[in-house]
């Protein structure tokens, strides 16, 4: 192996091991001084790790050499490669020479992993060998607290199991050699060397993406997302890697290996997409997704303080406090009930501050998995954990950077994870899971959520750190049945909106009229979503009529929820009650219309799947549901 084409610059090679494996590393230094520095530290397990972690915090290692179970031990844990010793079959054979000179029966103690070494050695002539193995160091330990009634009369093993030995007055023969050192310092330096360049690679194409004038996403040959640049996170919502491309693209794009869509619908933007396949000596390896969005000729589509439809009193104030808080550098909290248009207030917070020309990250806290919070959010270093993606992976927050980052359901965080969120809040930095560096955060945080945080707080399931860390600025949504005067101009508006995206020339003032008052009656529990997808329905299914008369006539057919009796609250009881009563018939009776299926009850009441868990679970103790 060529180690001296490895890097110009010296390689940093850090030992972690027993003394006796140390002593014949320190031997080899000399041979070594013109192209690497060589650290040694004595010591094992735990211990082993915690140092191993500070070298890699403090940027001061390159590559680490250990043997047996140690190398094992940190090969699982460090971001870093780890370069194991490599026992040659020479020097067994001469280990088991060695210990016959001095007892035939003998005993080669070694970690699980290493049981391959002694598969040979039942044809060893004069020599009664038992091999044994252990797994933690405690069990090592057993082995010896026994050994005398075993008889035997030498051990054989690694630096660790030679110390025990030691320890036990037993004599023991180390099964490293000085030549399998000097292999393993040469595999080091070449190793890093190439961990190096794999990451200048992977970093420089990063910067190629970034600096592409359209959005772009590749896969591998599997269409799963493995790379993107920043302007697609800011259009294809939801972004991540890990995942297959028809999640967010329409799927369509699978069944063709090189396609162009001119008409694509992403967040209620028309877009090009052009998907390009990369196949090397013949085989599929990729494919680069380029995404161009058409320019806004809508008003509407323009400012999220437009789109955020409404003419009521209420909400003008609530767009005025929006500009406000987003033109501080302070967190925003939104609250308000499900539908209610937290997202567009939260862009509307972005559009007015410092950062509105960065990028736009949302997140549902509710739907990140506890253990997978902080590599979501915090990213990883290459090799950070088994089974990591090569190159790692750039969190979440390192993808807002510059930008404003909203974080929905925020109250649905477990206790863990908003200790981790809060110290984000507080240092402004992030460190990916297994990295040696922190990236400092310039990043304007909006918060959501449809419970009282301050409630949450009382009741221990929110930290109180954190609500004032977010409580920095609050702004309170009211729901459509408090601003029954938006819901005119948001009839019109959705209307408008979704005939352009089905291509059906609706007439929106004749539609209005005949809806608006039927919608004047109705409480909207879904708030504003729940009225666009009935607005889809209806207007979709207004294609079906002849005419204006005949679809008004079937309107008791098609949205049957706004036609059924409602019964008026009785008297004294709090308007608040009645209206959280109605919801939760109007729930029921859509999971019955469904017959149970919630994700369709769901998107029909205008909800996410888990705000409709969390309103089944509240109705469990009411109404005796199993």
């Amino acid at each position: 192996m060529d180690f001296n084409n490895a890097e110009t610059s010296r390689v940093r090679v850090c030992l972690i091991g027993n003394s006796k494996l140390s002593k014949l590393v320190h031997s080899l230094i000399p041979e070594f001084a013109s192209i690497a520095d060589v650290i040694i530290i004595d010591s094992i397990f735990n211990d082993a790790l915690m140092s191993a972690r500070r070298l890699v915090e403090h940027d001061a290692v390159d590559v680490f050499v250990s043997a047996g179970a140690n190398a094992f031990y940190l090969q699982d844990t460090l971001p870093v490669p780890v370069v194991a010793l490599e026992v040659l079959q020479s020097d067994l054979v001469n280990a088991v020479l060695k210990a016959r000179l001095v007892s035939r029966t003998m005993l080669i103690l070694t970690h699980e992993q290493q049981g391959a070494w002694t598969e040979f050695l039942d044809y060893v002539e004069g020599a009664e060998i038992v091999h044994r193995t252990y797994q933690t160091a405690e069990e090592a330990k057993d082995i010896f607290n026994g050994i005398d009634k075993d008889g035997f009369g030498v051990v054989i093993g690694t630096s660790f199991v030679c110390d025990l030995a030691e320890q036990a007055g037993i004599p023991y023969i180390l099964v490293y050699s000085r030549e399998a050192c000097r292999q393993m310092v040469r595999k080091a330096i070449a190793v890093a060397g190439k961990y190096k360049r794999e990451g200048e690679q992977r970093a420089f194409g990063q910067f190629l993406l970034d600096q592409s004038p359209v959005a772009a996403i590749i896969t591998n040959r599997d269409e799963e997302v493995i790379g993107f640049n920043r302007q697609a996170l800011q259009l294809v919502n939801g972004l991540v890697r890990n995942k297959r491309i028809d999640r967010f693209l329409d799927g369509r794009f699978l069944q063709a290996p090189n396609t162009v869509a001119e008409a694509i619908l992403l967040d209620d933007r028309l877009c090009r997409v052009d998907k390009a396949a990369f196949d090397i000596d013949g085989k599929r390896v990729g494919h680069l997704y380029s995404i161009k969005a058409a320019p806004n000729k809508n008003a509407e589509t323009n400012s999220s303080a437009e789109r955020l439809v409404s003419q009521s009193l209420s909400m003008a104030e609530v767009k005025h406090f929006l500009r406000i808080y987003g033109a501080t550098p302070g967190a925003v909290l939104v609250r308000g009930e499900t539908g209610t248009g937290k997202e567009l207030a939260a862009r509307i917070v972005h559009e007015s501050s410092a950062n509105r020309d960065g990028p736009f990250v949302a997140i549902n806290c509710a739907a990140i998995p506890g253990e997978l919070f902080e590599s979501e959010l915090f990213g990883y270093a290459d090799g950070a954990f088994t089974n990591s993606r090569s190159g790692g992976k750039s969190g979440l927050l390192e993808s807002a950077n510059n930008g404003t980052f909203f974080m929905d359901e925020v109250n649905s965080l477990p206790m863990p994870q908003q200790a981790k969120l809060l110290r984000v809040l507080q240092e402004r930095e992030v460190r990916p899971v297994g990295s040696r560096r922190s990236i400092a955060l310039n990043i304007k945080f909006v918060a959501a959520t449809t419970h009282d945080l301050i409630e949450e707080v009382r009741a221990g399931r929110f930290r109180e750190d954190l609500y004032y860390r977010l409580n920095v600025f609050i702004v309170n949504l009211p729901p459509l049945r408090e601003r029954p005067e938006d819901i005119e101009p948001l009839t019109r508006h959705f209307i408008s909106l979704l005939g352009r995206r089905y291509q059906i020339n609706a007439e929106e003032a004749s539609l209005a009229a005949i809806l608006v008052p039927h919608f004047h009656r109705y409480h909207w529990p879904g708030n504003v979503r729940q009225l666009e997808n009935l607005l889809e329905r209806l207007l979709v299914s207004s294609t079906l009529y002849d005419s204006i008369s005949q679809f008004s006539a079937h309107l008791p057919t098609l949205i049957p929820e706004l036609f059924e009796t409602v019964t008026k609250p009785r008297s004294g009881q709090a308007e608040g009650g009645h209206l959280q009563a109605l919801e939760q018939e109007e729930i029921l009776r859509v999971l019955d219309q469904f017959e149970g299926n919630k994700t369709r009850a769901a998107e029909y009441l205008g909800m996410s799947q888990t705000t409709l868990w969390r309103r089944l679970k509240q109705l469990k103790p009411q109404t005796g549901q199993g």
